[in-house]
């Protein structure tokens, strides 16, 4: 039996990454990575296949490179996390041991597969028999989720066609955004730019009190006296980010939007990257612009104009290259490690935001920060405590997270939080000043914090917590009479449409969905409970 097993094992943890995120990642993202790994995987095998002067024996010595090489990173990692725990007992630091105390041991043993193959390589036709068998179950394992989701939820590669739309009783397919109204502006009039300022995770100034002992009041006050309306008992509607701004973005609850979606999450990048508001504001000649987050769902490269401190790279791309050594070789320190990254898009947007009131056409800009939100990189003054913090807290998902104890999570965000309240004063003073035209400005969570957060169950969760959003808003004139201590996210921009540009839309009730990970539509209405305080006797 000839060989064929080189290229399956070079593609087969590529495939695999994509089977584990097969809800949230795009078909089209698989290409590119899989076609590099096959492609390398077969040159390996064609030089030491004349190297050795038989496939055979090219096989079996590219079978173990493969292998060693995507070993590599893996034992990086844990020797890391062993010497992060050892640490402790001295001074407790995060230690990145890097991958090259285990190159010298892997050329060994690829040495050693060479030599064995010189001398005869007895055994080779039962060797290449088993491989071949092997690599086709692991591949064929790494398929079955794919297949299996395909199935479930009728799931193709989503292109979006302008000129298709979706009927609620139609699969799944291409989304098509519908302008909420037709906007009037008087003849002459000048359009203000429109700011969209996403604080992911940002708790509410009583929860930041109650449960963080931060005081955000100054900062509220200041704002305030810059013209800002603060709604103080401002609820989310969602509690799952994308959720939210699929919400926020389309000014509709997503009821009728996901309910043939199954458990795909990948649409929801389309209801925020070609959404309602966009489409509304499209005819009066506004810019769309976006800032680079790092999180594909929300990440939206494709705008009139986008503010990015490197070049974008799309997030299965990252995990990818991360599989193996290579991103190692990045010149950019912000390619080679993801907190660094972080860092650098965080304050990238803060430090560009205020250029964007030089662009002489109206912009509507979308800038989300995924900060307070977890890892925790940015001490109170905005150092950078990634290499000395509890690693546990330098996990994005809570729900793959290891606990921590809670006066470790709150301490940890109570610093992060007051940075970034510091960062988004001077960012929105920064913004008037330089504005010609007085902006529209909305300074938003997408959600609250997650000190008591359970991602598996509303009964396990502060809804409280969760729900409760800091929700600001700057209108010319403070013209506030569409707004009211509870509004929520998903009248934002209806409010916006009906007080500056004539528009007639209805302000739909205020109310907060709990879903899990696993069944993101699954929608339970959590609004009153939300409304308790968790540690009040009626809320307990």
């Amino acid at each position: 039996m000839p060989p064929f097993y080189p290229p399956l094992l070079a593609a087969y943890p590529i495939v695999s990454l994509y089977g584990r995120n097969v809800h949230q990642v795009l078909a089209s993202e698989l290409a590119g990575p899989v076609a590099a790994a096959v492609a390398g995987g077969v040159a390996v095998w064609l030089a030491f296949g004349l190297i050795l002067r038989t496939a055979a024996k090219g096989a079996v010595v590219s079978a173990a490179a493969i292998l060693l090489f995507y070993s590599i990173e893996p034992a990086a990692g844990w020797t890391s996390a062993f010497l992060t725990w050892a640490s402790q007992v001295w001074v407790s630091r995060q230690v990145d041991a890097g991958p090259w105390w285990v190159v010298g041991p892997e050329i060994l043993l690829l040495a050693a597969t060479i030599a064995w193959c010189v001398r005869g390589a007895g055994g080779l036709a039962a060797a290449t028999r088993w491989l071949n068998a092997v690599a086709t179950i692991t591949m064929f394992l790494a398929v079955l989720p794919i297949v299996e989701a395909g199935v479930s939820t009728g799931r193709s590669d989503r292109g979006i066609d302008p000129a298709t739309a979706r009927s609620p009783d139609e699969p799944p397919g291409d989304w098509h955004p519908t302008p909420l109204a037709t906007l009037n502006v008087p003849p002459g009039s000048p359009l203000p730019d429109i700011y969209y300022i996403i604080l992911d995770g940002y708790a509410r100034d009583d929860v930041m009190r109650s449960h963080f002992d931060l005081d955000i009041s100054p900062f509220l006050d200041h704002i305030e006296s810059r013209g800002f309306y603060v709604a103080r008992k401002s609820p989310a509607n969602y509690c799952q980010t994308p959720l939210c701004l699929s919400s926020s973005l389309n000014g509709v609850y997503l009821d009728e939007m996901v309910k043939n979606l199954q458990s795909d999450q990948t649409m929801l990048r389309e209801f925020i990257g070609r959404n309602n508001v966009l489409a509304t504001l499209r005819p009066l000649g506004y810019r769309w612009v976006t800032f680079a987050t790092g999180f594909d769902p929300v990440d939206h490269p494709e705008a009139d104009r986008y503010f990015t401190p490197t070049p974008y790279w799309s997030e299965f791309y990252r995990m990818s290259l991360g599989l193996t050594p290579l991103y190692r070789l990045a010149a950019d320190p912000s390619r080679r490690n993801a907190l660094t990254a972080s860092r650098a898009r965080i304050n990238y947007v803060f430090d560009h935001l205020p250029d964007i009131a030089r662009d002489p056409a109206p912009t509507f800009t979308y800038a989300h920060i995924i900060c307070p939100h977890p890892p925790m990189i940015f001490g109170p003054n905005g150092e950078d405590i990634s290499q000395t913090i509890d690693r546990r807290l330098l996990y994005a998902n809570k729900a793959i997270a290891e606990p921590v104890p809670p006066e470790v999570f709150c301490r940890a965000y109570r610093d992060q939080a007051a940075y970034i309240t510091k960062r988004v004063g001077q960012a929105i003073d920064a913004i008037l000043d330089a504005s010609p035209e007085p902006p529209i400005i909305i300074v938003q969570s997408d959600h609250g914090s997650e000190l008591n957060l359970d991602p598996t169950s509303s009964r396990q969760t502060d809804l409280h917590e969760r729900m409760s959003i800091l929700n600001a808003y700057h209108f010319p004139g403070r013209r506030y009479d569409s707004l009211h201590e509870g509004i929520s996210p998903v009248n934002s921009f209806r409010a916006v449409f009906n007080t500056f540009f004539g528009a007639r839309l209805p302000m739909l009730p205020d109310r907060s969905y709990f879903s899990t990970g696993m069944s993101p539509y699954v929608f339970e209405d959590v609004t009153e409970a939300a409304r308790l305080d968790s540690r009040s006797p009626e809320g307990s």
